[in-house]
């Protein structure tokens, strides 16, 4: 057994470990002259968010002064959540470049909340305003270069 206070300094130490690599990643993301953002953009800020997100984790669990609580590790259920999971989350980077940053976010949203959820419609609903959302904001607005899918060919 650990501790939530332990847990959360490792997993923010983690958190920004996987930040400050997705950041060095992202200056070796080469830019096409004329685009309106570079696309090391979008990579840089959210493993930005991330590496400050998890410095905070850690020192907020650092500074904790309440009751230590308790953490057991994940049961049956819990393993298999956190397997599919990441089986989602690869599915999801295999199907970008083949359908598209729009219709992947879709699938892997619905796939991951209706398994999580199970409830269909407001699940669908999620997905499809996360959809709009990615294309409307990211694509069209921003016009971050993100794989179109295999129509667009």
């Amino acid at each position: 057994m650990t501790t939530q206070r332990s847990a959360d300094i490792i997993s923010g130490i983690f958190l920004a470990a996987i930040g400050a690599v997705v950041m060095v990643a992202a200056f070796d993301i080469k830019s096409v002259f004329g685009e309106r953002l570079p696309p090391r953009t979008l990579p840089l800020t959210l493993g930005a968010i991330t590496f400050f997100s998890g410095i905070l984790l850690s020192l907020r669990a650092y500074f904790y002064k309440g009751e230590l609580l308790f953490v057991e590790w994940p049961d049956r259920e819990g393993w298999v959540r956190n397997i599919v999971t990441f089986i989602c989350l690869s599915g999801y980077l295999v199907l970008i470049e083949v359908l598209g940053i729009t219709v992947a976010s879709l699938i892997f949203s619905f796939a991951l909340t209706f398994y999580l959820d199970r409830r269909w419609i407001r699940d669908l609903c999620v997905s499809i305003a996360i959809a709009i959302v990615i294309q409307v904001v990211f694509v069209r607005i921003l016009q971050l270069s993100f794989p179109p899918g295999f129509w667009a060919h």
